[in-house]
């Protein structure tokens, strides 16, 4: 670790050898409301050098003396041209406008974010909340997760799914943070909306497999969610109104252009109209919580603190009560240290707790999981040259589990504690004009503190390439090591359930780990479109399943049914996307294959994993007919996922006992889904006040994707026969959305 951080601050040392130069450095924020526009570019055209925000709004660029012409661009804004004379280091605030809606040739203008063909960074995908309202949605309220789950490596079971199968990984396997607070349940309503209130979060990036290094805990994903920061130049109010659920936000200023806060709750109302019957066994209900102030300190200081509360119940007519929930706080401290060193230090708690009660033959049962931690972590950025970042950065995380507790002690599991720890140092360089490198190193460990177990410790190396060919082309190439340490003991082959006990990795179940190669090749063309093939490579250790009739509740030796082995996935995604016009939208392709090798399981033969879906078509459109009109439309094509069925029966005793094969034999149907939905804005009115509604059907042929299958004994014959349940038919909606 000492040598590889010698060698990086040597090479960067190198770099930063020029001529007399200065450094412009800064914030790029909204002109109407002082929201940071994470991602906003910076470029200076004579001497082909730029830079980008980066994930708090900061940008820094060295220039030589003199006098420069800059263009400043973030995607839905007009791009601004800055004149600047350079004989000293500057700092600058940069205000860009946006754009008013539907204008075609002001939209072209105002998309020249930062292209995926110029980034280090490999596997990145950026998603703003303007984009995603543009997508169809189930109830007719923009999703996050749903429109990450249209992005090509992406795979989900089912249409009442918020899990996020990426690139052959599992549920678990994605590090999912709001704020920089890691979320372990990420589902309302039987996972058919996600925790993500629209109206609260600003910007969203996936990380498929390819992590940076600062980035660690998790083998398959990153989704890292930033909430909004609230109005610092004047309040404003709205209400949103869906078929499921309400939502009230508010922002504005503390003190103008010093301070703002955010505040948006969000409930369903499902409950308040519908007790649990024979019709109606199972009745959901959920609300969420965002709140959020944002303060300067001076020139350099920010203070942020951020929180969020999420909470879902279900009741039967049975007397089963389910109710689970998400907490979390961030408390954020940022500081310059002149124009080139940017800090960040976080204080994070996070609280994901499970509550099961049910009765079963005049037995009253309860089941209780949960994990919690308390995380500090910092990172320092260098900005050494327009082309040169070096980034450093360390963490310490205390967990607490609750795996599995009742009345009972017989049945219930002991708490367990554990603390990891991470360091990373990384290196965003490009030595040429058409080479460049994102390089570094994580760092982690993990100790358990319940036991005698000695501390893991294990490097984890990341390092993408970046050729540019010319200016619309480029290809990468990656390689990255990452390690997971704590994973959920439940039965993956449900579309969706709450019951995630959160276990780490003590008493024989070993860390996972995944290696992962890809490559790809970027096009832009016709000033419009964008395409890219990738490819990658995904080999696991450690990977857990269960044995048959594995039995997850409610049983102290629940480890006794898990078992390990080796995990490979690979895969090509095909992408074309047209991201400027009146007409927008993305077509991709992926062909991938994950398998499981695992000792007791299937005989030790090869298997499918669930996530083993190898044909996936997606595609997606929007028009902006008028300033105020627009339309759009996806569809969705997948091959069946594996399940594993019996191919027979047999009577035993009088029971009927199903005859099974080998492990995930069978598939069901292919999946497919076109969703439609159409919208209205309102001119903004002068005293500020505007509307949105949006009309749309679910599902609009009325597909019955099999959700599961259960099993039915004809009374007559005596033959039992599989069936299929699905979630959804066709599924109109409506929502509303007024605000000033």
């Amino acid at each position: 670790m000492k040598r590889i951080l010698i060698t990086i601050l040597f090479l960067a040392a190198f770099v930063g050898l020029r001529a007399q130069t200065y450094t412009l450095s800064g914030h790029i924020v909204d002109a109407t409301t002082g929201e940071m526009l994470i991602g906003a570019t910076l470029f200076e055209a004579s001497s082909q050098t730029g830079t980008s925000a980066n994930g708090y709004g900061f940008y820094s660029l060295r220039l030589p003396a003199g006098k420069h012409k800059l263009q400043c661009a973030y995607l839905g804004y007009i791009t601004q041209e800055v004149e600047i004379q350079l004989d000293g280091d500057k700092t600058l605030e940069i205000k860009l406008e946006e754009n008013a809606v539907g204008l075609g040739e002001v939209t072209v203008e105002a998309a020249s974010v930062e292209r995926p063909q110029r980034q280090n960074e490999f596997n990145a995908e950026m998603l703003t909340i303007n984009q995603i309202r543009k997508l169809p949605s189930v109830f007719g309220e923009a999703d996050i997760i749903k429109a990450v789950q249209m992005q090509s490596g992406v795979k989900t079971i089912g249409d009442a799914s918020s899990g996020l199968l990426v690139r052959g990984g599992t549920n678990d396997q994605n590090l999912i943070l709001i704020d920089e607070a890691p979320i372990y349940n990420p589902s309302h309503l039987f996972g058919m909306i996600s925790i993500f209130n629209p109206e609260a979060v600003n910007q969203v990036t996936l990380y498929k497999s390819n992590m940076p290094a600062q980035y660690g805990g998790r083998v398959s994903a990153v989704l890292d969610c930033k909430m909004k920061e609230g109005n610092m130049n004047r309040h404003g109010f709205s209400v949103a109104l869906s078929p499921f659920a309400a939502t009230l936000t508010a922002n504005g200023p503390i003190a103008k252009e010093q301070a703002s806060y955010l505040i948006s709750a969000r409930r369903s109302f499902f409950d308040l109209f519908v007790e649990p019957n024979k019709g109606m066994p199972l009745v959901p209900t959920f609300y969420d919580l965002n709140a959020k102030i944002n303060t300067k300190i001076g020139q350099n200081d920010r203070l942020y603190l951020s929180f969020y509360r999420g909470h879902d119940v279900i009741d039967s007519n049975e007397g089963l009560h389910n109710n689970w929930g998400n907490t979390s706080g961030t408390l954020r401290w940022t500081h310059n240290f002149g124009s080139r060193w940017f800090l960040n230090t976080a204080f994070i708690v996070s609280d994901y707790r499970n509550d099961l009660n049910f009765i079963y033959k005049k037995h009253e049962f309860n089941w209780h999981t949960g994990l919690s931690d308390l995380n500090l972590k910092a990172a320092l950025s260098y900005y050494i040259a327009p082309d040169c970042e070096l980034r450093i950065g360390a963490g310490a995380i205390r967990h607490a589990f609750v795996p599995g507790e009742s009345d009972s002690l017989q049945t219930s599991l002991p708490h367990l504690q554990a603390m990891e720890y991470s360091a990373f140092v990384l290196n965003d360089w490009k030595p040429l004009r058409w080479l460049g490198f994102n390089y570094g190193l994580h760092l982690s460990a993990f100790q358990p503190l319940d036991s005698d177990e000695k501390v893991m410790v294990y490097p984890e190396p990341r390092v993408s390439m970046n050729v540019m060919l010319n200016d619309d082309a480029s290809l990468k190439a990656a390689y990255s090591r990452n390690v997971q340490y704590i994973q959920v003991l439940q039965n993956n082959s449900l579309n969706y359930t709450s019951l995630e006990t959160w276990f780490p990795a003590v008493n024989g179940l070993k860390p996972v780990i995944a290696d992962v190669v890809s490559a790809g090749f970027f096009l832009d063309f016709a000033e419009q479109f964008s395409t890219s093939v990738e490819l990658y490579y995904k080999k696991g250790q450690n990977q857990i399943d269960f044995i048959d009739h594995a039995q997850l509740i409610s049983n102290p030796n629940v480890l006794s049914q898990v078992r390990s082995g080796n995990a490979m996935a690979y895969g090509v995604e095909f992408n074309l996307s047209k991201n400027v016009g009146k007409f927008t939208g993305a077509m991709s392709y992926t062909y991938s294959r994950v398998t499981y090798t695992i000792p007791d399981i299937n005989d030790g033969n090869p298997y499918s994993a669930l996530s083993d879906i190898p044909h996936d078509f997606r595609i997606n459109g929007s028009y902006q007919f008028t300033p105020h009109w627009s339309a759009s439309a996806a569809w969705q094509y997948s091959s069946g996922h594996p399940v594993t069925l019996p191919v027979g029966f047999y009577e035993y005793m009088g029971q009927t006992v199903p005859i099974y094969t080998e492990r995930n034999a069978s598939r069901t149907p292919a999946y497919h889904r076109l969703d439609l939905s159409c919208a209205y804005q309102s001119p903004k009115y002068k005293n500020g006040f505007n509307w949105t509604a949006s009309f749309g059907l679910f599902n609009a042929y009325n597909r019955l994707n099999p959700l599961g299958y259960q099993f039915e004994t004809n009374t007559e014959t005596g033959e039992m026969r599989a069936f299929a349940y699905s979630m959804f038919g066709i599924l109109p909606n409506v929502s509303v959305r007024a605000g000033w």
